[in-house]
């Protein structure tokens, strides 16, 4: 039972309506549902490691226990992990609504408001980069870590969540971790620090229990975030260092701190704990709309954060006169954008490694209900770039760019997961 002296709030699910979620799930049942709330600290202020910005939510179902023959007495129960309820000899279905909670967290929440200032002013909220727990860990369920794109934020899965939640074997087996980050520096910046948020979360899972769970992480990652996930769980060996250097990394004339950061961007060590990814609309080989001239002048607007400029690229770019091979793209800062045209050196260097043979790959793909794949595009990225081989399985949705919002989508992505189970046993 949920101990109310715990929350900071509590109301009826009734109360929440429905304006960012949709659709709304429920469950038909005995007793009343609630949302409970816990209040954390806001966006931009420190608080404990992977909670959530502002607040959890809980869902909750009121009931009256008239067991004992007395007086009736009020039971609060965590519909997440109890389905039923006994009522004098017999069992019941306890009434529960999915999405309050999901809804009224989205609200609460200002990590969607940062979509357009993560683009733009990336160094104001690098505070929030890193993982968020939607539920406490639990070496017992397997992650499933979600990966934002370009102009968004952990926001972009709050449909795909509200369609997962309520399935019984989706809150037995999984459980969510949301990536956050700003998405206007480089995917290889931003994929260097994914790999340290994620090694840091599992040493951290690990201190909790068995990892065999943890073991069997599947990832689901959309847009530019398939290439921070894409590179992350590939070996990189010297494909990333030869596209921009032609001397072994400790011959290169360059200070300590530079060549440390050299060997963490291109030189890494990839997730071992991954053993499923799906892709959801990712520009492999890049988005020819990276090029066009708006694009480029949008890009050019972008404050990138000071680690990233005063400390490496400045720096970097005085040293590196000279070491790096061709020099025309050191006259201006990477970016997100800039980064994810077809022949920008990193995507070109991905395009050569093979996807690992010992992880499990997937790939959804929009095609705007137009049925002319291959020869279809989801608006923003081509098929030609979102297709990518070898995967065990590749689906085409009517969707736009926005394909974790698209049911058919969601319904894939329900597929792999208890395919994932199935393939554990």
């Amino acid at each position: 039972d949920v101990n109310l002296e715990k929350l900071d709030a509590v109301f009826p699910a009734s109360a929440v309506q429905t304006h960012v979620v949709h659709p709304r799930h429920v469950r038909e049942g005995v007793g009343v549902p609630l949302v409970g709330w816990v209040k954390t600290s806001p966006v931009g202020i420190q608080r404990e490691k992977y909670l959530l910005p502002n607040g959890y939510p809980y869902n909750i179902t009121a009931s009256i226990d008239f067991a004992g023959g007395g007086q009736p007495v009020w039971r609060f129960s965590k519909c997440w992990n109890q389905g039923d309820l006994e009522i004098g000899s017999a069992r019941h279905t306890l009434a529960c609504d999915w999405t309050a909670p999901n809804e009224f967290f989205w609200q609460m929440c200002e990590l969607d408001d940062l979509r357009f200032m993560n683009v733009f002013l990336p160094d104001r909220f690098t505070e929030e980069t890193g993982l968020y727990f939607v539920q406490p860990y639990d070496p017992d369920r397997i992650p499933l870590v979600l990966v934002h794109g370009l102009v968004s934020s952990p926001d972009a899965f709050k449909e795909l969540i509200n369609d997962l939640v309520p399935e019984p074997w989706f809150r037995e087996n999984y459980q969510i971790w949301l990536y956050s980050y700003p998405t206007g520096n480089p995917w290889s910046f931003s994929a260097r620090n994914f790999r340290d948020s994620m090694n840091e979360a599992c040493r951290y899972a690990r201190s909790k229990g068995p990892d065999d769970k943890l073991n069997r992480m599947v990832l689901a990652a959309h847009s530019m975030g398939g290439l921070v996930t894409r590179s992350s769980v590939t070996e990189p060996g010297q494909v990333f260092y030869d596209q921009w250097f032609d001397k072994p990394v400790d011959q290169l004339r360059v200070d300590d701190h530079t060549r440390q950061v050299i060997k963490e961007a291109l030189l890494y060590q990839p997730l071992e704990e991954p053993e499923r990814v799906v892709f959801m609309a990712v520009p492999h080989k890049g988005s020819p709309l990276a090029t066009f001239r708006p694009a480029m002048w949008l890009s050019k607007l972008i404050r990138l954060p000071k680690s990233l400029t005063v400390e490496f690229f400045d720096e970097a770019v005085t040293q590196m006169k000279g070491v790096v091979k061709g020099e025309s793209e050191l006259e201006n800062p990477p970016t997100s954008i800039n980064t994810l045209s077809p022949s920008n050196r990193d995507t070109v260097a991905l395009n050569q490694l093979a996807l690992p043979e010992d992880i499990h790959f997937h790939s959804i793909i929009g095609d705007r209900g137009k049925g002319d794949t291959p020869d279809s595009s989801d608006g923003v990225v081509p098929y030609w770039s979102s297709h990518v081989e070898p995967v065990e399985s590749e689906l085409i949705v009517p969707s736009d760019h926005s394909v974790p919002n698209c049911p058919e989508a969601a319904e894939e992505l329900k597929r792999i997961l208890k395919l994932h189970l199935e393939s554990g046993r």
